[in-house]
């Protein structure tokens, strides 16, 4: 294997990145496109294969397919940022933020129930809706509301018995 030396080898095919951030309209003044487009010469330098063509021509390929990878990872990021901020009410939102709960724990509690349990968890426990409202609210059946609670249940048992473990362990 031919050992190069990155600084010459970024400095001959620099350009390149630049080519492809100007070619693909990206703005990029936190330098992630520029890093990554570094990341992946170095990469591209690493799994060249001299009797499959030019250096040049490898390197913007993976440069290329690199970025666009990482247009489609944030705008589909973006999309269910929109799509979340559509479904939830700002009532909702606020509601949660003025409960004066835990944000902590309530992370733990999103990231262990479902996007139904949690449209439970939040109407029934911080909003304190009767089944009935959060049947009609959410555009379901109440035996609907009754399920996601009755899966919800238990996982916050769990939950909270570990916390109580956590906490029982510091003091």
């Amino acid at each position: 294997m031919i050992e190069y030396n990155f600084d010459e080898v970024l400095e001959e095919h620099e350009n390149i990145i630049f080519y492809l951030l100007n070619k693909l309209g990206i703005r990029d003044p936190e330098k992630e496109f520029y890093q990554e487009g570094m990341v992946t010469l170095w990469k591209a330098l690493a799994t060249y294969d001299s009797a499959k063509g030019k250096f040049s021509s490898y390197a913007y390929f993976r440069i290329e397919k690199s970025f666009l990878t990482m247009i489609r990872t944030r705008n589909t990021q973006a999309k269910k940022v929109a799509d979340y901020l559509s479904t939830a009410s700002m009532g909702q939102i606020t509601s949660t933020l003025d409960t004066g709960f835990d944000p902590y724990l309530l992370e733990q509690i999103k990231s262990a129930l479902t996007v139904n349990q949690m449209k439970w968890f939040t109407r029934f426990i911080l909003e304190d809706l009767s089944i009935k409202e959060i049947a009609v609210k959410e555009r379901v059946t109440v035996n609907t509301v009754k399920n996601w609670a009755r899966h919800a249940k238990p996982k916050l048992r769990k939950l909270l018995a570990d916390e109580e473990i956590y906490w029982r362990q510091l003091s």
